[in-house]
Order: C-alpha cells, then structure tokens, then sequence
C-alpha cells in the first residue's frame, strides 16, 4: 500500500485557467484598492468636517478673545481720551484763571484790544465773504455762458442738420415726383404707341386677311369648278381616291388656320418682347441714374458723418485730458492740503505745549500792539473796501493787504521776544556763574589765609608777601565794546512807513 504522508500530485493549469485565475486576482486586487480608498475617502471626509467644525468653534473662541482685546483696547483708549481731554480742560481751566485774573487787572485794555481784534477779525470775514461771492459769480457767470455757448452751438448745429436733412428730404421728393412723372408719361406714350400699333396691325391684318379671303374664294371657286369637273371624271374612275383627297383637303384647312394662329401668336408675343426690352432698358437708365445720385448722397452722408466722429473723437479727447489734468491738479491739491493740515496740526500741538509756558500776559496779550498808520486820505473808503475784498492777499488791523516781506511778523515777534529771552537768560546765567566763581574763589582764598597745608604752601596764596610782592597774579582787565542790536521787524516795518510817506 502506498504511504499517505505522500506529496499531493502538481496540478497542471491550462493557459486558459491561468489566465482567468490570473484576472480574477486583478479583479480582487482591484476590488481591495476600490474598497480602501472609499474607506480612506471617507476618513478623509470625517476629518475634514471635523477639522471645519474645529475651525469654526476655534474662529469663534478667536472673535470671542479678540472682542474681548478690543473691548480693553477701547476702554483704554477712552480712558487715554478721557485723561487728555481731564488735561486740556484742566489747561483750559487755567487758563480761564489766569485770563480771568489779568481781565481784572487790566480791563479796559483787555476791552479795546477784543473790540479791535474783533474789528478785524469781521472785517477779514467780509472780506472773505465778499471775495466768496465774488467768486462765486465769476464762476456762475463763466459756468452760465459756457452753457449757452453750448446750447448755441448745439442749436445752430441742429438748424443746419435740420435745413440740410429738409434740402435733401425736397430734393429726394422732387427726384421721386419727376421720376414718377416721367415714368407715367413714359408709360402712357408707351401705351398709346402700342395701341396705335395694335390697331395698325389689326387693320393691316384685316386687310390682308380679306384680300386672302377673296383669293382664296377665287381661287376656291375656281378649284371648286375645276375640282367639281374633275371629280366626276375622277369620281367616274375612282371613289375611294376622292375620299382621300377630301379628308387631306379638310386636313389642309385646319393646318392652315393653326398657322395662322400661331403666326399671330409670335407677332403678338414678338411685339411683347419688344416693348418689354425697351422698358428694362429704360428702367435700368433710370435706376443707373438714381443709383448714382444715392452714391454720391450716401459719400456726402458719410463725409458728413465721419467729420463729425472726428470733431466729437477731438473733444471727447480734450475733455478726457481736462478731466485727467483736473483729477491730478485736484489729488496733487489735497496732498498738498494734508501736508499742510498735518503741519498745521503739528504747529497747534505745538502751541498747545508752548502755551503752558506762556505767562499770563502773553495769554491774553500773544502779539505787541502795532502802530498803524494813517491812510491816505485821497482814496475813497468804498473804494478800498471793494479793493480788499477782491484781494487774496490777507489783511491787517489796517485793513490793508498785507506786504509779501511782512507775512511772519508776527510769528518772528514772538520768536524774536523768545529769542531775546534765552539770551538774556544765557547772559544772566553766564553772569551768576561768573560771580558764584568769583564767589567761590573769594571763599578759597579766605580759607587758604586762615590755614596752613601743603597746597597752601604750593599754590598762591595773597597772605604771602615777599619784598612787598604777592604771588597772586592779577587778572587782566579785558574791554567788551558794546554789540549794537536792531529788531528786523522794526526795521522792515519803519521802512515800510516811510515809503508809505
């Protein structure tokens, strides 16, 4: 008996079997991979609605903290707010005090100064005003005659297309009234031409037709005759032949009445073709010539229409360089306004810190009081007063345009006050230390006279005399000439008198 821990035989495949094992593992190879990326598609989805759902509850938590943030940023701000405009109101405060305190004690001048600031400052807002208005109609005026400029342009342009599209509309109806015109009397001669001609024909042809009738009854007559001697004979000799003759006979009539007809027929239809072919050659002259005068037309429209599309392609283009022009003049207008007005601001920031260092009659009184000359007595104060108005230069307490060398007058009188503040600080300052110096050497030497050391002995000292000499040498005594000073508001100020003199 065979052992049965034997080897199992080796199944041999077919090349079929082979390649249906080998595709159905494709197919299960292939169903695998479908199977693992639906599953990792759908992983991939869970965890994109999971992270969406993260993101929006951390955007959230993000607004959430953020508002917060904000909320102490604004409560900070408006507490910054809040201590500045404490500030400013304290500085106000103040300065109410201290404008309250010189009020009191100089009322009366503190009243004529208001009254005069208040003069001018009136007087340059009616100035500003007037000059508003002024303006204001200068614009209106210019803005109203450009508009009837235009509306007279656009007027005499409509009249002209107007008149010309009613020349060319009377002209277009007279060529249509003419052509009509002579296309009926075209067509009446044409028709009277043809009915002659039809008549002429009938006539001519009833004549002749009568002529052949009576030759042909003649002849008839004769042939009938004859034809009547004959066929006895030949009825004599032949009926049958004489039936055929008769039946040819009666064939021969009809024949000769179908040529007749259709004789008639071509004439009639020659004659058709005839009239036809002369009135398309009359219409094609005709439509030549119309064809032509609506070419040359049309060229004259469309000269007429392409001059216009330049004039209008020009303006559009000049306008379109205005507005551009206009659009960059007005951005390079307010750069330069914001510069100012930061400026400006800054200036103020700095008034503002400055002001705290005023003292109280530089508060109430910022500028000296200017001497204000008489004016000239020769020109009417109307007169004037229309004059400044219509200036763009600023006025003074005068009411008088301010020169161009005098515009920062009163910014250089205050600098000018400060300046010769600092100095004289500058001066006092070097003179107190000079004196605490000579002070301070004074007391040196005192205690240098009442005591004895070593730097007593090595440095001069006044108490030791030799030979009447001391070793103290004596500073030399040095001249300062006086530096003469002159304010260059004054100055510019009396020349500016004089020759108003």
């Amino acid at each position: 008996m065979p052992k049965k821990g034997g080897k199992k035989a080796k199944v041999v495949e077919s090349p079929e079997e082979k390649a249906l094992r080998e595709a159905t593992e494709k197919l299960k190879a292939e169903e695998d991979k479908r199977r693992k990326e639906e599953a990792m598609r759908t992983k991939l989805a869970e965890d994109l609605a999971e992270e969406a759902r993260f993101a929006k509850l951390n955007l959230a938590k993000i607004q959430n903290q953020w508002r917060k943030l904000m909320r102490l940023a604004k409560v900070e701000s408006l507490r910054k707010d809040l201590e500045i405009m404490s500030q400013n109101h304290e500085r106000e405060v103040d300065m109410k005090d201290a404008i309250i305190q010189m009020l009191d004690r100089d009322l009366d001048e503190a009243e004529e100064q208001y009254q005069m600031a208040l003069r001018s400052h009136l007087q340059n807002v009616d100035a500003l005003i007037d000059l508003y208005n002024h303006k204001v109609r200068q614009l209106e005026s210019e803005f109203e005659a450009e508009i009837r400029q235009l509306q007279n342009d656009f007027q005499t342009e409509r009249t002209e297309i107007v008149t010309k599209h009613a020349a060319a509309k009377g002209e277009l109806m007279d060529i249509i009234e003419l052509v009509e015109q002579q296309f009926k009397d075209t067509e009446a001669d044409a028709k009277q031409d043809f009915d002659s001609y039809c008549e002429e024909l009938k006539n001519k042809n009833l004549e002749d037709r009568n002529v052949l009738k009576l030759m042909l009854e003649a002849q008839i007559e004769t042939l009938e005759n004859h034809f009547a001697n004959a066929a006895e004979t030949y009825d004599q000799t032949t009926r049958q032949r004489t039936q055929q003759f008769r039946n040819l006979t009666q064939k021969d009539r009809t024949s000769a009445q179908t040529i007749e007809a259709q004789l008639k027929r071509l004439q009639r239809l020659q004659d058709t073709l005839a009239h036809w072919r002369m009135k398309i050659a009359s219409n094609m002259k005709e439509c030549d010539d119309r064809n032509r005068l609506m070419k040359e037309e049309r060229d004259q429209i469309s000269r007429h229409f392409q001059e216009l599309k330049a004039r209008m392609n020009k303006m559009r283009d000049e306008q379109g360089a205005r507005l551009m022009e206009m659009s960059i003049s007005s951005r390079k207008c307010v750069q330069t306004l914001n510069s100012q007005k930061k400026r400006a601001e800054t200036i103020l920031r700095y008034a503002e810190l400055n002001r705290k260092l005023e003292t109280d009659r530089e508060k109430v009184l910022p500028f000296h009081p200017i001497v204000i000359a008489e004016e000239d007595a020769s020109i009417p104060d109307d007169l004037m007063t229309e004059a400044n108005a219509l200036s763009s230069y600023a006025l003074g307490p005068n009411g008088k345009p301010v020169e161009e060398w005098n515009y920062m007058d009163e910014f250089f009188k205050r600098y000018n006050k400060v300046l010769l503040d600092k100095m004289a600080i500058g001066r006092k300052k070097e003179s107190l230390s000079a004196e605490n110096g000579d002070l301070r050497s004074i007391l040196k030497q005192y205690l240098d006279g009442i005591s004895v050391n070593a730097d007593v002995m090595t440095e001069p000292n006044p108490l030791f005399v030799l030979n009447n000499r001391t070793n103290i040498q004596a500073a030399a005594v040095l001249s300062e000439d006086p530096i003469t000073v002159q304010s260059a508001n004054i100055v510019v100020n009396q020349r500016a008198m004089m020759q108003r003199q």
